[in-house]
C-alpha cells in the first residue's frame, strides 16, 4: 500500500481485567496462572491468579502513507 514503516510499539496496547473478567470476554477457563492463546490477540494473556488479574499487552507498527 506504499506505506512507510516509522517504528514498533512493544506495548500498544494494555488491557487488564480479573480473572472471571478475562474467562467471561474470552469464553473459555483460566485454571492456573500463566500465559494463555487468545483468538485474534497478538501477544498471550498473562493471568496471575494471586492477584486475580489478566493482563494483555498488544504490540503495533506505526507507519506513514503518502
Amino acid at each position: 500500500m506504499g506505506a512507510r514503516v516509522l517504528r514498533s510499539a512493544e506495548r500498544s496496547m494494555t488491557m487488564k481485567g480479573s480473572v472471571a473478567d478475562w474467562e467471561k470476554w474470552v469464553g473459555f477457563a483460566l485454571p492456573a496462572s500463566g500465559s494463555y492463546v487468545v483468538p485474534g490477540a497478538l501477544a498471550p494473556l498473562v493471568i496471575d491468579r494471586a492477584t486475580d488479574q489478566g493482563v494483555l499487552v498488544e504490540p503495533n507498527v506505526w507507519v506513514r502513507h503518502r
